[in-house]
Formats: C-alpha cells, structure tokens, sequence
C-alpha cells in the first residue's frame, strides 16, 4: 500500500485527480447494494438490459457529440467480444448470482478481478507466472472460504456464489482478451459493448420468462438512475482520468477498496449483519489480492 501511496503526488490531497479517485470508489462501491435492491421490483435479467441499455444510449450520444471514431475491422471485433463476454457473459452472470448473495460477499469476490486477471494473461502467455501470484492465490481462496462461513443470512447459495466466481473469470478474460486486437476509443467500445450485452441480458430475460416493468416510486427511480448513470457513465469516466494521471497500479487500486464501501453501505442501508469472521476473510482476499496481482507491478 505505501509503495502505491508513494506513488501519487504530494500535493494531490487537494488535487481534483484524488476526489476523482474516491468519487470513482464509492460508485463502483454502491453499486451492488442498489443492484439488490431495484430486484424487489425489476426482474434480474431485465434490471441489468434495462440499465445498460440506457447506459448504451448515452455512450452512443457521446459517440455523436465528440465525433468518436468507431472501430472496424479487427477492432470491431475486438469491441465487439468484449461485448458478449464481459457485459453479456461476466455482468448477466453477476446479476443472476447476485440475486441471492449479500452484496458485501459479492464485492468481495469481485475484488479477486486483478488476481483472475494476471491468471488469464498467463494462460495467453501476456505474463509469467511467479510464486508470489500462487500464494496470493491461495490467501484468496482461504479468504472467501472464511468469509462464505462468517456470512449471516437464509438466502446463501452455493450455485449462486459459483456464478459470482464464473462471472469475475469472464470479465478478467475480457480484459486480456480484446489485447490480441487493435484498440479502439474506449467510449466507443463501451457503446457497441453495452448495446450488445444489454441485447444479450434482454434475451436472456425473455428465455427466463421476465416480466418487462418500470420502476415505480421515488426511491426506486433514484437507485435505477444511479445505476444506468453512476456506475455505468460517471465512473468510467473518472477512471479514465485518474489512469490518464496516475500509473496503472496506484488507479488499480481503487478495485481493492471498493469492497469496503459496500461492506459499510450493505451494513447502513441494507441491514446486511457484517460480522467479525467476514471481515476477517475479506481482509484475506484484499490480502491476497494486494500480494498476488498488485504489489511491485508498474503500470
């Protein structure tokens, strides 16, 4: 942690690139708590192609007012697998396990995503793979075991933690997958990745047999919005900035906080019981996460 810390500049305390950072944090960090609960009212496939649908909308009307150059050929693909694998396989995957797991247990398995990574871009032969990695591997794993033990609630299921897992690989593999292809404007890849996931999500809710409904209420609006906005737009964007200033491991590091954020908002606003061995376990995986993928590496 200090070797990132010693890694933003002095003066950033009152630097916008700091406030940038943390905005970026408690966005991704509220996410999952907001997530559960738009499913009171919104099915769970139709929740996520509804979201992203929106979300598709204004990244293509970013497209027109900057004038993005979209991507062809190879790059087309390129965005066009990370489409179907990240937001159609990772996030649909995500919002179906998520309907039945805490969302504190939920952001902690996703905080693996640096770890799953580094496995992936070994596997593709992008990385070596070192001892250090395997040991962090093997903190990640005791961690979400502790921490699976020291959850409290009726709703637990194993399958559904297992699609949390599988749906954390996807979106690792997206990552390293859309390297072997030319780059394109990131804003115009999450435009033609949105409208295809989003796509994908809405058929998936139409095999499900989902009812289509708006949200109703105020409160509800307020979550949705956040949601198509927030995590979607907002947070992409700050990203970007703080990557644009910061090296690539002090930026990266906002995946390992995240899991703190939810943990408090899942305590305050979803009366979720975060107990002593939870919080035990999830220090384990942020551990073992920090060890295995993020320590000594430059951006």
């Amino acid at each position: 942690m200090s070797r990132v810390w010693s890694q933003i500049p002095k003066r950033s305390m009152i630097d916008p690139t700091l406030w940038a950072f943390l905005t970026f944090v408690v966005l991704i960090g509220g996410s999952s708590v907001a997530i559960r609960y738009t499913y009171s009212q919104l099915p769970v496939f139709w929740s996520g192609a509804s979201r992203f649908g929106l979300s598709a909308v204004i990244f293509w009307l970013l497209v027109l007012l900057r004038r993005v150059e979209l991507p062809r050929g190879p790059a087309l693909t390129g965005a066009t697998l990370f489409g179907v694998v990240s937001i159609g396989g990772g996030l649909s995957l995500y919002y179906w396990g998520l309907e039945k797991t805490p969302a504190s247990l939920f952001q902690i398995i996703g905080a693996v995503g640096p770890l799953l990574t580094l496995f992936f871009a070994v596997l593709h032969g992008q990385e070596r793979l070192r001892p250090r990695t395997i040991f962090g591997a093997l903190l990640v794993i005791a961690g979400i075991t502790v921490a699976f033990g020291g959850t409290v609630s009726g709703e637990l299921s194993l399958i559904r933690i297992l699609s949390v897992v599988a749906g954390a690989a996807l979106l690792a593999e997206a990552s390293v997958l859309v390297k072997h292809y030319p780059p394109s404007h990131p804003i115009a890849t999450s435009a033609i990745g949105l409208s295809i996931g989003s796509s994908m999500m809405a058929l998936f809710s139409l095999l499900a047999g989902e009812t289509w409904v708006l949200p109703s209420g105020s409160a509800m609006w307020w979550a949705f919005g956040y949601l198509v906005i927030g995590p979607s737009v907002i947070s992409f964007l700050l990203y970007l900035h703080v990557l644009q200033r910061w090296t690539a491991s002090a930026t990266a590091y906002g995946l390992v906080l995240t899991p703190l954020i939810t943990v408090v908002l899942a305590a305050t606003l979803a009366d979720e019981r975060i107990t002593g061995v939870f919080l035990a376990g999830a220090l384990l995986v942020l551990c073992g996460v920090w060890f295995g993928a993020m320590m000594n590496r430059r951006g």
